[in-house]
């Protein structure tokens, strides 16, 4: 037996055989479909797909051959790598560099072989497709190039394989960072819209002149349109990876786009723009969606409306209900999109034109994913210098899962003892001043060590944790407290928006920052009097 010196390239090719991630990786269809097409072709009971590291050939995949690997040093793959073409052996007994092989003196009994090598696009060969039988045979000329390009194919999976690692790794970089990002804007974001809401509640008190007022009003603006920007590039992401989900509410229709109207009418009056509403068919109609999402697309399409119409222009919204399903139009007299640019509409960080107003170019992206997830259909006609018409059509239902909603403002919460695990002061300032405006007694610890050594959580009716805490974050103290049998409601309250369902069940609830004095109030009275 002969055994095969190294390839030329030996160091180069091994390092290209590691960067596929590929030994001892599971079996995967798509190679074993190519083994079983290359035994079929070529009539032979035995295809491999063989991977010669330093020390073995590994298979990838298997027909007719019950093994994992065998040594390098009696393996025919470490022959055929060294070779551009076809490597055959008609009859294993007749070869001297095989006769006494222990794979031809014992099982499998090799007698024929042929294996094409997989080439990488540097021309490395990593090992080879190769085709056996315990029979002396030789193959055609067709049957030889039908292996020859299918050893390409599993170079072209191989690949494939190889970038969609890539392209999930480089989500997860893009995910923590969005992440990092976000809990890091969003947590003294938190501050100043919270402490705006808390001044502009009390503004008789703190605020004595109307400047003073203008100002909050200006700074409460800017951190709403700044997280109006965060939450538009993390609702991308989220579409993009199939992680949004529906929450879904009965709602009256003419009621929400009241809402949305008077959202954008001050803008609207800044241009001396009308917006008429058409809600006569579905007057006093309920339906049963995701208001908020539904409440973001129109946010969105209305806003797109009044930015691009001129002054002293119109805007007309019209709306019906027709098969259980709600159909919503947005017709402006504006700019208009000329028809080159129609096909890009919808395409993310896309902005149309040399327009280079105020936004992220994701609003209409984000839209049609928002409508898209809802089941949904979104259609845009425009006409450069007309005007632009946008029509969602959205299936509906007539029953939801049981809410709780907070109708009565006015609840008392005097009777509640909260805990509260925060470590930033700002934030410890701002929670327990909303706390107290509701009468609510709060108690502060700054990390989560200190909340798992507390013996007396029966005091507490309920906990709202922060979950990136220094130390053990939140999620792991939350999980250690259920482990300890404390039975006290826990509620995060957190930065964090990419938190995974399975551990976003652990809480009671889950409030994101910013959160609202009214997001507090609705989260806390579930558990009132409990």
């Amino acid at each position: 037996m002969k055994e095969a010196p190294l390839h030329c390239l030996e160091p180069q090719r091994l390092k290209a055989l590691e960067e596929y991630k590929i030994l001892d990786t599971k079996a995967e269809d798509s190679f074993d479909e190519l083994t079983q097409l290359a035994s079929e072709i070529c009539e032979a009971p035995i295809s491999l797909i063989s991977l010669v590291d330093p020390d073995r050939q590994w298979f990838k995949s298997t027909v007719g051959l019950d093994a994992e690997s065998t040594p390098r040093s009696i393996a025919f793959c470490s022959h055929a790598i060294l070779q551009d073409d076809i490597f055959e052996i008609t009859n294993a007994l007749h070869d001297e560099r095989f006769h006494d092989n222990p794979l031809v003196t014992g099982a499998p009994n090799i007698r024929f072989y042929a294996g094409a090598p997989l080439k990488t696009p540097d021309d490395l060969p990593i090992g080879t497709l190769c085709v056996i039988s315990d029979q002396p045979k030789k193959l055609t000329e067709h049957q030889k190039k039908a292996l020859f390009i299918l050893a390409k194919q599993v170079v072209t999976q191989l690949e494939l394989r190889k970038k969609t690692q890539t392209l999930e790794q480089t989500s997860k970089y893009k995910t923590d960072f969005l992440s990092n990002i976000s809990h890091e804007i969003r947590t003294p974001l938190n501050a100043i819209v919270g402490f705006c809401e808390l001044l502009q509640e009390n503004s008789e008190t703190y605020l004595n002149n109307d400047k003073a007022r203008e100002y909050v009003q200006n700074i409460d603006h800017s951190g709403h349109h700044l997280l109006s920007i965060i939450n538009s590039v993390l609702d991308l992401s989220k579409i993009e990876a199939g992680k949004m989900e529906l929450n879904t509410s009965k709602f009256k229709v003419d009621k929400l786009l009241q809402q949305i109207v008077g959202i954008l009418s001050p803008k609207a009056n800044q241009k001396h723009i009308t917006i008429t509403v058409d809600s006569d068919k579905v007057s006093e109609s309920e339906v049963c969606l995701d208001r908020n999402k539904l409440s973001q697309v129109l946010i969105n399409l209305l806003g797109n409306a009044v930015k691009f119409t001129p002054e002293h222009k119109s805007i007309a919204i019209e709306c019906e209900t027709i098969n259980n399903h709600l159909n919503i139009s947005i017709s402006d007299e504006g700019i208009g999109i000329r028809q080159d640019e129609l096909s890009e509409i919808f395409d993310k960080y896309k902005q149309v034109g040399n327009n280079s107003s105020e936004g992220t170019g994701l609003g209409l992206s984000i839209s049609k994913g928002l409508v898209e997830l809802m089941s949904g259909q979104i259609e845009l006609t425009s006409k450069s210098n007309v005007g632009t018409k946008v029509s969602i059509s959205l299936p509906y239902t007539l029953a939801c899962p049981a809410q709780v909603e907070l109708n009565n403002t006015n609840i008392t919460l005097s009777d509640m003892n909260v805990l509260v695990v925060e470590d930033n002061p700002i934030n410890q300032k701002l929670i327990s001043e909303m706390l107290n405006s509701l009468d609510v007694s709060v108690s502060i610890l700054d990390n989560g060590e200190d909340a798992l050594l507390l013996k007396n959580f029966s005091d507490y009716d309920v906990v709202l944790m922060d979950i990136n805490l220094p130390g053990a974050d939140g999620i792991t103290v939350t999980e250690q407290l259920k482990q300890q049998g404390v039975t006290c409601p826990v509620i995060a309250l957190t930065a964090d928006v990419f938190v995974d369902n399975e551990k976003r069940s652990l809480f009671n609830d889950y409030l994101t920052k910013p959160v609202s004095k009214r997001q507090l109030q609705a989260a806390l009275t579930p558990y009132l009097n409990k």
